[in-house]
């Protein structure tokens, strides 16, 4: 009897230990993981949705013999994009994303001239604006080596970009006074492929990404309101990534970028118009994960280039998981 109690006791015990092992992994607790800890897909049937926020101040851009200089005295502008993501797992492996975007540029600039007659200066200013929905995007990801304990993760992304945002000037007042495109006017296709080593606190990870972009249609300039064929050179981007918990609840990130773009060609139109270009940019950025609930912001900081914006880049984004 005292054996039969004996073992009893000892299945119970057993049983309760593996029922409060098994209490750490509930889904609730899954949906809390950090950018470090959670896997690079959503596991299945989880959703995310998210905001994110990118601006950019036209000040200073990098020529096309790598100097920085700045943007005309009489110049200033920005640029201003607002995403919503929608994020879904498939399967524990795989991941589709939809992206759309709503974009508010301005661009102003001031001309002044000095008659010879009269000896006066006259002031001129032209502002343009583009309000409006951009272009879309969707992606597939897919975990083609799954992360286990001291291995790493291969993963590769198939995405394509849709002209949803309008392309060609409007409202068309005089030759500086128009609405500026909100979007690029042409298809695109890109395959990304990305490794990540998890050794905590910390991940490793690395990608390769290139972007085909098709051929498409549009207006250049406000005097010749004719389309004309157009093709944006291909796009080839590496980055490493380095993320750090500062604690249970902060993640600090890191990452090198690279990207080039190629000579783009537009009919009729001179080839300076879409110059290749290239850039090395160092993106830091705090992440902060509260429950269910992810709060970030990074800063890309071009550090050297050819006919690209030299100024930071700064980007917001908030993201909540069902």
């Amino acid at each position: 009897m005292k054996k039969t109690l004996i073992i009893y006791l000892l299945f119970t015990l057993t049983a309760t230990g593996f029922s409060q092992t098994e209490k750490l992994l509930v889904p609730s607790d899954l949906k809390q993981q950090t950018i470090v800890t959670e896997p690079v897909t959503l596991r299945k049937g989880y959703f995310r949705t998210g905001l994110v926020l990118n601006y950019r101040v036209a000040d200073r851009y990098f020529d096309n013999s790598g100097d920085k200089q700045y943007y005309r005295t009489s110049s200033w502008g920005s640029k201003a994009s607002y995403g919503i993501t929608l994020q879904y797992g498939l399967s524990d492996r795989f991941q589709i994303d939809v992206l759309t975007e709503y974009m508010n540029t301005l661009q102003e600039i001031s001309n002044t001239e000095i008659s010879a007659a009269t000896n006066t200066s006259v002031t001129t200013v032209s502002k343009q604006k583009g309000i409006g929905l951009g272009d879309s995007h969707v992606s597939l990801k897919y975990q083609i080596i799954q992360e286990k304990e001291r291995k790493f993760s291969l993963t590769g992304r198939l995405k394509a970009t849709f002209p949803t945002g309008k392309k060609n000037p409007g409202n068309i007042k005089s030759e500086n006074v128009y609405d500026l495109p909100v979007g690029d006017g042409t298809y695109a296709v890109g395959l990304n492929i990305s490794a990540r080593k998890i050794a905590y606190p910390w991940s490793f990870s690395g990608y390769l990404a290139y972007t085909y972009n098709f051929t498409g249609k549009k207006v250049f300039g406000t005097t010749d309101l004719t389309e004309k064929k157009f093709s944006f050179g291909n796009l080839i981007e590496s980055g490493l990534n380095g993320n750090l918990h500062l604690n249970e609840w902060i993640v600090f990130g890191n990452e090198v970028n690279f990207y080039h773009e190629g000579q783009g060609k537009a009919e009729t139109q001179p080839p300076t118009l879409i110059p290749a270009s290239w850039a090395l940019s160092y993106e830091p950025g705090l992440i902060f994960q509260v429950h269910r609930f992810r709060l970030g912001e990074t800063v890309r900081i071009p550090v050297v280039g050819r006919n690209v914006p030299a100024d930071p880049l700064y980007m917001l984004f908030a993201q909540y998981i069902f």
